[in-house]
């Protein structure tokens, strides 16, 4: 009986020890420990809002590329975790952070640390413009051409639209990590990722991000048929942020948005949108929301090439 004291005293002890040090650390230090992030991962973007931690980590040996959620303000234990895994053929490893970087969390919320800098509303990320996209490609045949936009969370992976067994697609940026602009209005905050012809069975994958900051990997061809001049693609773009214009989902509210601009016809271009309309904690985790959730143009938007 006393042996069975003695330990159960020695184990409140080693967790009262535990906890007591878990309190010592800085804010964001705690959350990264209370992550459970293996040692082989390389931590990659920080985001931060008020109850919620995300970190994006990255292992260069298996090429995946993870999602931490931990759902908790100031943690000693968090009252939930979550992990979302994509295998990605972008290589991350230049993204890397510098643990020392998480002593450094700002007091405002949300905020991000991406390439070695914490970002808040008041210091918003720089974007690239659609401009600078089409300067730097306008020589490229691509196959496609997406826009990502999160206002909160981190974001990759796919999640699945559907009502009962009614599957009605997807939304998302399966292997691209996508950061938020934190901004309270607007939508201009684009994650552009281009795919460049390399070869019959294979595109060079480029993701632009934030202070010129470029990510790439050579992976699958999504769409074989597709040949598109970037140049031709801003009426298409344009265009879609015309039709988004006239519809009725929360132009100062999206959760998330995606445009993808490709060309499978010789005469035509067309751009495909799909708007996240309703926010709820976490919900860049999801796997599956109900159909409700997303707004999309259900047909392509033709531009003539001419154009």
């Amino acid at each position: 009986m006393r042996r069975k004291l003695f330990a159960l005293f020695l184990l409140l002890t080693l967790l009262l020890g535990y906890l007591a040090y878990l309190n010592s650390l800085p804010l964001a230090v705690r959350a990264y420990k209370l992550a459970r992030i293996p040692s082989d991962e390389q931590l990659i973007a920080v985001y931060h809002d008020k109850d919620f931690w995300q970190f994006a980590t990255y292992n260069p040996k298996t090429q995946k590329l993870k999602v931490y959620a931990l759902y908790t303000d100031k943690p000693i234990l968090p009252w939930g975790r979550d992990v979302k895994t994509v295998k990605t053929p972008l290589n991350y490893s230049p993204l890397a952070l510098d643990l020392d970087l998480l002593e450094e969390v700002p007091k405002e919320t949300p905020a991000l640390l991406f390439a070695g800098k914490w970002y808040t509303k008041e210091n918003p990320p720089e974007f690239p413009s659609f401009d600078e996209i089409t300067k730097e490609y306008k020589n490229k045949t691509l196959r496609e051409l997406t826009a990502y936009y999160a206002k909160k969370e981190l974001w990759i992976g796919s999640i699945t639209l559907q009502t009962g067994d009614v599957l009605y697609g997807s939304i998302g940026p399966v292997w691209t990590l996508t950061v938020p602009d934190l901004q309270d209005e607007g939508n201009s905050g684009f994650v552009w990722e281009v795919e460049v012809v390399k070869e019959k069975n294979a595109s060079l994958w480029v993701v632009h991000y934030p202070g010129d900051v470029k990510v790439s990997g050579v992976g699958e061809v999504l769409y074989r048929q597709s040949s598109i001049a970037v140049s031709k693609a801003y009426t298409s773009l344009d265009n879609a942020f015309k039709w988004l214009n006239r519809t009725s989902y929360p132009k100062q509210n999206p959760v998330f948005l995606q445009f993808t601009v490709y060309s499978m016809k010789s005469k035509t271009i067309q751009a495909g949108v799909l708007v996240l309309k309703y926010y709820q904690k976490g919900i860049s985790m999801k796997k599956k929301l109900p159909d409700g959730y997303v707004l999309m143009d259900g047909t392509d938007i033709p531009v003539n090439n001419s154009s």
